[in-house]
C-alpha cells in the first residue's frame, strides 16, 4: 500500500467515524433513546455504505 493510498484510507475512516458520531448524537438528542438512536444510526450507515459501494462499482463499470 503506498503513502497516498494509506492517507486516503485514514481520511475515509476518520470521516466515517465523524459521520456516525454526528448521526448518533443528533438522533439520540431527537429521540431521547440511546437504543433507538443506535439502531437508526447503524441501519442508516449500513445502507449508505452499501449504496456507495454499488455506486462506485457502477461508476467504474461505465468506463469499460
Amino acid at each position: 500500500m503506498n503513502y497516498h493510498h494509506e492517507e486516503r484510507l485514514k481520511k475515509v475512516l476518520l470521516w466515517r467515524l465523524c459521520s456516525v458520531s454526528i448521526t448518533l448524537i443528533g438522533t439520540w438528542l431527537y429521540t431521547g433513546s440511546v437504543k433507538e438512536a443506535t439502531f437508526f444510526t447503524m441501519m442508516l450507515h449500513l445502507t449508505l455504505i452499501t449504496a456507495h459501494y454499488l455506486f462506485e462499482r457502477w461508476w467504474d463499470g461505465r468506463e469499460k
